[in-house]
C-alpha cells in the first residue's frame, strides 16, 4: 500500500486488542454461549451459537459469526494471531505435537478442542492460562517497573500472579 493512501483502521476499543484480550473474551464467550466439538459453530441458527475454541476466538475477534474466522472478515488478522498464540502455547506445554509425528497428540488448536477426552472447563481454563502467559511474556519494561514500584510501595514483593492481577485491574 502506498503511504499516501488511507491506512485501514479498527475503530474504538477493538483497535488495541491483544491476543490475550481475544483469548479471555473467547473463554467468556464459551461460558455464556456453550462449547462444542467438530465444527466452529453449532447449527442452531442463532446469532451467538455454541462454538469450539477457535470459533469462540473468531467471535471475540470479529464480534459476529464468520464462517471461517481466521480467513475472512475484518478481524481475521486478530483471530489468526490469537489462534497462533494458543497453538504455540499448547505446543510449549507439550499438549500438541507441532510438526512431530505423534500418533496420539493433536497437531493444532482445532484437533486439541476436538479430542475425545476434552471438556469445556479444560478449554476455558486453557484459554485463560494462555492469555495470562501472553500478558506475562509480552509485558513491557515500563509495565514491570511500574508494577514493582507499586508492590514495593505496599511493602510486598512482586510476583507473576500479582502482575497479572495488577494488569487485569488496569
Amino acid at each position: 500500500m502506498n503511504p499516501t493512501q488511507k491506512q485501514p483502521t479498527t475503530p474504538g476499543a477493538l483497535a488495541d486488542l491483544t491476543p490475550a484480550d481475544i483469548l479471555r473474551c473467547a473463554a467468556r464467550y464459551l461460558e455464556i454461549h456453550g462449547w462444542i466439538k467438530g465444527t466452529y459453530y453449532s447449527n442452531q441458527g442463532c446469532t451467538f451459537p455454541p462454538a469450539c475454541a477457535v470459533g469462540a476466538i473468531g467471535m471475540a475477534a470479529h464480534g459476529r459469526l464468520i464462517t471461517i474466522p481466521a480467513a475472512h472478515g475484518s478481524g481475521a488478522r486478530d483471530c489468526r494471531r490469537a489462534v497462533d498464540y494458543l497453538t504455540d502455547y499448547l505446543s510449549d506445554l507439550g499438549i500438541i505435537a507441532y510438526g512431530d509425528d505423534w500418533s496420539t497428540a493433536p497437531t493444532d488448536a482445532i484437533e486439541w478442542n476436538d479430542r475425545d477426552d476434552q471438556t469445556a472447563e479444560r478449554v476455558i481454563t486453557t484459554l485463560r492460562a494462555a492469555a495470562d502467559n501472553y500478558d506475562w511474556s509480552h509485558a513491557t519494561a515500563e509495565q514491570l517497573e511500574t508494577y514493582a514500584e507499586h508492590e514495593y510501595a505496599n511493602e510486598s514483593l512482586p510476583t507473576r500472579e500479582g502482575f497479572l492481577a495488577w494488569i487485569g485491574a488496569r
